[in-house]
């Protein structure tokens, strides 16, 4: 309980000192889930309906900070979109009048503007879809916070529910005790139809999120159809079907999860497959990424394993394959987890490409995680990356390298 408060008390007070800090306001929202899945299961051995709001917790946790990347990289292909954009624009009425006078040319600048119509038109719709993954991370950090309140509520019913039953050993005290350890449950089942309201709000959030998503892309569609595109509904059905794969494995990846979660609410691992993952994703070039993995837990809860394996596979022929393995021991008595894996990539010739190792560090009862991870590519040439997850500081594919900057489009280099 101390641990718990201690944790929430950081990662409420430190949202502030992650931005100043250069990491995540919205990265704490992990840590803080853990703290109140934690704390929720503690409580839920003196008070059964906890269990039900853990489980609801661990449904509803997510990697807040790579949602926060996500939504970066899409305002910065938006910029980038609406700059070429303009500078199109003013590449063609920079043209002096005088030196292009055919009756062609008005209709190259009605060509011009049509395309940068098309430009603008993407630029608006991948700017609403940054927004629209920070208003989920934003939603999932609110609710983190809720869920750290209503931690510390059960958790309180639990020590009042303790110190009634050690009242009740005596004659004079056991009747009052009775009528607290009813009332303390009765308020913890209510707490679990406020956690039942709130986790239906966020998820009423995510799914507005989706349509907003799907109906912009559909709009978008219609709008690069209207100036001139002739095959951009074609390749927005395209992508319906082909994000309905990938869409697929995330629905039953999403739903053996859950069944787990809920095996697993207690905190005691009741079931030795504590996670499984499912991956059909395909990229610019139609190459498919497809795979799993599981993770794997001893009774205790003190070690776990994970295993996984991708294949990269463009018409019909496999491109590459990655394996990977990590694993994590916490010694009994302590709240501290240390682990370590690896991962070994294969090219289409089944030529050994790209190796790594990482090491990380983690404490249970404050939610933080630190890891880090060494990468050698097929040439030997080395590079890492760090991840900090805390109730204070938070940095998602840090490293310790000076990353060179993108270089500048063809417009700006005189090309």
């Amino acid at each position: 309980m101390k641990q718990g408060v201690g944790a929430g008390a950081l990662g409420l007070g430190g949202a502030l000192m992650a931005a100043a800090s250069g990491g995540s306001i919205v990265g704490v929202h992990e840590s803080l889930m853990s703290v109140a899945t934690n704390m929720a299961q503690g409580a839920g051995f003196v008070l059964p309906p906890a269990f039900m709001v853990a489980f609801l917790f661990k449904e509803s946790t997510a990697k807040t900070t790579k949602l926060e990347v996500a939504a970066k990289d899409w305002a910065d292909a938006a910029n980038k979109l609406s700059e070429a954009a303009q500078t199109i624009r003013t590449m063609v009425k920079a043209i002096p009048y005088e030196a292009w006078t055919m009756d062609d040319r008005p209709l190259y600048e009605s060509a011009v503007e049509d395309f940068g119509q098309q430009l603008d038109a993407l630029a608006q719709y991948i700017d609403a879809v940054q927004i629209s993954i920070m208003v989920v991370a934003y939603a999932l950090f609110t609710y983190s916070i809720f869920a750290f309140g209503m931690a510390v509520y059960l958790d309180a019913l639990a020590i009042c529910v303790g110190a009634a039953a050690a009242a009740s050993v005596t004659v004079v005290g056991a009747p009052a005790s009775a009528t607290v350890i009813a009332e303390c449950q009765a308020l913890a089942s209510t707490g679990l139809t406020i956690t039942a309201v709130a986790t239906g709000v966020l998820a009423a959030v995510a799914t507005g999120v989706a349509m907003v998503m799907g109906g912009g892309a559909l709009l978008t569609a219609n709008s690069q159809q209207d100036n001139g595109a002739t095959g951009a509904f074609d390749a927005f059905k395209k992508a319906v079907v082909t994000g309905g794969a990938a869409a697929g494995a995330n629905l039953l990846q999403g739903a053996a999860n859950s069944g787990l979660n809920f095996l697993n609410r207690s905190g005691v691992k009741m079931f030795p497959l504590a996670e499984v993952d499912f991956d059909a994703d395909r990229d610019i070039e139609n190459t498919w990424n497809v795979g799993g993995g599981v993770k794997l837990t001893t009774p205790e809860g003190q070690g776990e394993a994970e295993a996984g394996y991708h294949a990269k596979i463009k018409d019909g022929h496999v491109q590459g394959q990655e394996l990977e393995a990590k694993g994590k021991w916490t010694h009994p008595g302590s709240d501290v987890g240390i682990g370590g894996g690896g991962k070994l990539e294969w090219d289409e010739n089944e030529n050994l490409k790209n190796k790594s190792v990482n090491v990380g560090v983690e404490h249970g009862p404050s939610g933080s995680k630190v890891e880090y991870e060494a990468n050698w590519d097929e040439n030997n040439k080395y590079s890492d990356k760090y991840n900090v997850n805390t109730p204070i500081f938070n940095r998602t594919d840090g490293s310790f390298e000076k990353k060179q900057e993108d270089p500048p489009p063809p417009w700006d280099q005189g090309l």
